[in-house]
């Protein structure tokens, strides 16, 4: 019998340098390619790394007197627009999740790496970093690495977490009830923006759940919704204008859409995300639109009133025909984006290499919608 070839280390990690560098590469051209493009996809885009650099005077446009970016000017072309970090507040480690509280924007709530979750009013720290941490409350009730957290949009001052320890609660000082209806790591949890007692949640264990804090039972859901994902939910999103519609983003790559009036089977599934779903948000202004964020460095908006449209064959190729806009400007992976409550269609995504982008899609693309949502208008 011959003997078993031996795999040299050095073999096996140049071959992953070498697949990796051509990862690089097709990132790197895509990135091209969306450049190339980007003119006739957005009325507006400001990229910009929130670390200082000098600016390359190559990129420096005269007409415009820009640096990168496309923007409305006074004579109708592109102009500047610029951004700039106003304040830094000391925190103790990363930080996995920052909230603003809807009642006070001044407000803002971290989710640390230990689990605890803590409390700043950013008017009382100075604009710069002093050097020591002092949030305004701590709250103490995970053991474990955090991921959700949300503000009560209804009562000021409630704050709901969920963490590795698969546990969720609405702490103040100590929390004021902790819930263990999730078997795993708990991803999100979210404020039902039309019923006030709703809580949502998603897990690791493959479920969402849906809370009523009206009930007494802290280890069981009022809801739960099973075998919607082959793999872990990450995220989910309630319609700001249904109060029975819902999102749930998932590491198998796809989005589910549910009615809360029957869970045994999703509404929807939403598919065109290469990798996993991490992130996801309704328009505020348009009812059918979805916005979702992955580790495939890409931000996706869905129309939900487009399901079951007919395509060309040429169109299925570009994807599903509720598959309204894909962002592409981003070259690493996607750590979370956000609409603008007041600005139809202006959004910030950031990226985990550091990288913050501001942008507004052509309205030549999304044109205009009734902001009406019929839910018989999807198909099952």
């Amino acid at each position: 019998m011959a003997p078993a070839q031996v795999v040299d280390d050095v073999d096996v990690d140049m071959v992953q340098e070498e697949d990796e560098d051509q990862e690089q590469r097709l990132i790197n051209e895509e990135y091209k390619t969306w450049k190339k493009n980007s003119p006739f996809l957005y009325d507006m885009i400001l990229s910009q790394d929130p670390q200082v650099r000098h600016p390359n005077p190559d990129d420096y446009n005269e007409e415009t007197g820009e640096i990168g970016g496309y923007g409305k000017s006074s004579n109708g072309q592109t102009a500047a627009v610029e951004f700039s970090i106003v304040q830094k507040i000391d925190h103790p480690g990363e930080i996995n999740k920052a909230r603003y509280q809807p009642q006070n924007p001044d407000i803002i709530a971290t989710l640390c790496v230990d689990g605890k979750v803590l409390v700043f009013d950013r008017t009382k720290h100075s604009l710069q970093p002093t050097g020591k941490v002092n949030a305004q409350v701590e709250l103490i009730g995970h053991k474990q690495e955090g991921f959700g957290l949300a503000w009560n949009p209804h009562e000021e001052g409630c704050l709901a977490s969920g963490s590795e320890d698969t546990t969720s609660g609405s702490p103040t000082l100590k929390p004021a009830r902790k819930y263990t209806h999730h078997t795993q790591i708990v991803n999100d949890v979210q404020y039902h923006p039309i019923a006030k007692s709703f809580i949502g949640t998603v897990s690791d264990d493959l479920t969402m759940q849906i809370i009523d804090v009206r009930q007494p039972e802290t280890n069981r859901a009022a809801v739960t919704a099973k075998r919607g994902h082959m793999d872990a939910i990450n995220a989910l999103a309630f319609n700001p204008t249904s109060e029975v519609l819902v999102a749930t983003a998932s590491a198998d790559k796809t989005l589910g859409i549910w009615d809360l009036r029957n869970v045994k089977e999703k509404v929807h599934t939403l598919e065109g995300h290469n990798d996993a779903v991490t992130s996801l948000s309704w328009h505020p202004q348009e009812a059918g639109i979805l916005g979702s964020g992955s580790y495939d460095r890409r931000v996706i908006f869905w129309d939900l009133s487009r399901v079951g449209e007919e395509q060309m064959p040429d169109d299925q190729e570009d994807g599903p025909p509720e598959l309204l806009f894909m962002h592409g400007g981003h070259t690493n992976h996607l750590a979370d984006f956000s609409w603008n409550p007041n600005e139809p269609w202006l959004i910030c995504s950031a990226a985990e290499d550091n990288l913050l982008q501001i942008w507004k899609v052509a309205d030549s693309i999304v044109g205009k919608d009734d902001g009406d949502l019929p839910l018989d208008e999807i198909d099952r």
